[in-house]
């Protein structure tokens, strides 16, 4: 017995016991696993191994994916692109309809602005029909009394008083204000309203050039000449640009509805303030006065 235990702790102790021991196994073969390292040591000692990438997650996400799970994916992919095309497509069609009806065109409102700008034109037409016989009235006796100064006849001028000058200036200035508080409105409203102030102005520039010849008439003959001459011209001028704002209200008065309006200035003193240009410059008819009575007023 004790033979036995001796034999047994001997050959279990020896350091070959052991080496048999430790080099077989219950299989047969090694019990050694090759050397690989947890996945937990892989970020270093007591660390955790680091995540790789989103895209790289994402691409073994898909390749882990059976192939029938692959189309589905991809079927789905296509029906939110779909999806998304049609929505830009009626998006941006229905863009201009919807901006079409916030500024959709109202017939009434149409309707009630024209009625608005034709009562305003009336109006204009009124007030510039107005205006032109009190200018009339008021610029004729200035402008006889320029006759008197720049005689038409091609004789010498007279010299003006000043204090008369002065006060045809004056006259001229308040008829200036008072045109340009006109208001504007239509294209052919204008062509009056500016007609008859482009006048006025013009006559103010002559009743200018008549007190300039007036003070060098005693020191310098030839400028007070030079100076009378030009007086002349810028009159007629004046008397011109009031016959074509006269035409033109003349014509807006018919168009409408207020029948002829015959408002003009005399480019002579003997001219006829209604319809003067069909008036001779020596005071009588002229052949056409037949005609001139034939006319539609």
């Amino acid at each position: 017995m004790a033979q036995r235990t001796a034999g047994r702790t001997s050959s279990a102790r020896t350091p070959a016991a052991r080496d048999t021991r430790k080099g077989s196994g219950r299989t047969g073969g090694p019990t050694t696993t090759p050397a690989r390292s947890r996945p937990a040591d892989r970020g270093g000692a007591g660390r955790p191994e680091p995540r790789p990438p989103a895209r790289v997650r994402a691409r073994r996400w898909f390749a882990g994916l059976d192939p029938w799970r692959r189309v589905l994916l991809a079927l789905a992919a296509l029906a939110v692109v779909a999806v998304v095309v049609a929505l830009v497509v009626v998006l941006t069609r229905e863009a201009p309809a919807a901006t079409d009806e916030g500024f959709a065109v109202d017939p009434a409102r149409v309707a009630e602005l024209e009625a608005a700008e034709e009562a305003r034109d009336a109006d204009n037409l009124v007030a510039s029909i107005e205006h032109a016989e009190h200018v009339q009235t008021e610029l004729v006796p200035v402008l006889h009394g320029l006759h008197a100064v720049l005689p038409v006849d091609g004789s010498t001028a007279v010299p003006a008083d000043p204090a008369e000058v002065a006060e045809w200036r004056a006259t001229v200035d308040g008829l200036v204000a008072e045109t340009e508080s006109l208001q504007s409105g239509s294209s052919e409203h204008n062509i009056v309203r500016n007609g008859m102030l482009t006048s006025l102005q013009l006559v103010g520039d002559t009743l200018d050039a008549v007190g300039l010849a007036a003070a060098a008439d005693a020191s310098d003959p030839t400028a007070a000449s030079d100076l009378y001459a030009l007086a002349g011209e810028l009159r007629t001028r004046a008397v011109d640009a009031w016959g074509l704002a006269a035409i033109q209200l003349d014509l807006r008065s018919t168009a409408g509805g207020q029948g002829h309006v015959h408002v003009f200035l005399p480019v002579h003193p003997d001219d006829s303030l209604d319809g003067g240009m069909d008036l001779g410059h020596e005071g009588g008819p002229t052949d056409d006065e037949d005609a001139h009575e034939d006319h539609d007023h």
